[in-house]
This record gives C-alpha cells, sequence and structure tokens, in this order.
C-alpha cells in the first residue's frame, strides 16, 4: 500500500476525504514520497505527519450539504485518534490539553 493510501484509508475511516495538497503536505512533513509504500521504517514518521495535520482539518466544516447530496464526518473520533497519537508519540495535545482545574478541598 502506498502512503498516499494509506494516510486517505486512515482519514477515511472518519468519512473524511482528503485533498492531494493535503497529502502533500503530510508527505512532506514525514519526509516521504507519497507513492513510496509503507513500511516500518516509516510508519512513525508518517503518523507524527498525521497528528501534526490533523489541527488544521478540525478548521473544516463538519458536514456539507449540496442538492441533496450530503456529508459529514466524526470530529470527535478524529479529536480521540489525535489525542492517541500525541500520546504515543509524545506529542503536545492542542486540542485536548488539560485546563487548569480549581479544586474545592
Amino acid at each position: 500500500m502506498s502512503i498516499k493510501e494509506y494516510i486517505s484509508s486512515k482519514f477515511q475511516s472518519f468519512g473524511i476525504q482528503v485533498s492531494e495538497a493535503d497529502l502533500l503536505d503530510m508527505s512532506l512533513n514525514a519526509r516521504v514520497n507519497i507513492e513510496d509504500d509503507v513500511d516500518a521504517d516509516v510508519i512513525d514518521n508518517i503518523s507524527v505527519a498525521i497528528a501534526r495535520f490533523i489541527p488544521s482539518l478540525l478548521l473544516r466544516p463538519t458536514s456539507i450539504n449540496e442538492s441533496g447530496f450530503s456529508m459529514s464526518w466524526n470530529t470527535q473520533g478524529v479529536k480521540d485518534y489525535y489525542s492517541l497519537l500525541c500520546k504515543k508519540y509524545g506529542l503536545k495535545d492542542e486540542l485536548n490539553d488539560n485546563k487548569s482545574k480549581i479544586r474545592i478541598l
């Protein structure tokens, strides 16, 4: 499976179509050729690139309805996946960062 197909499939499971430009951004961030096959040597770089891309993805509309055609995607699932990637790769979770809490003792 190519890196392009792998990244597309990861997002497709959330109902998200990523553009060619999005795929190029992630491949450049991962320092891989989008047409190369996925293997154990590059999977971590690809996953980190996906995690770094997700916050910009969440700025997009979550549903589109046009001429009877409707498309939506699971934002909470994407946030959960992002959080998982951040924990796994030691990245700062910009979306689910625990806010300071005041506790009354």
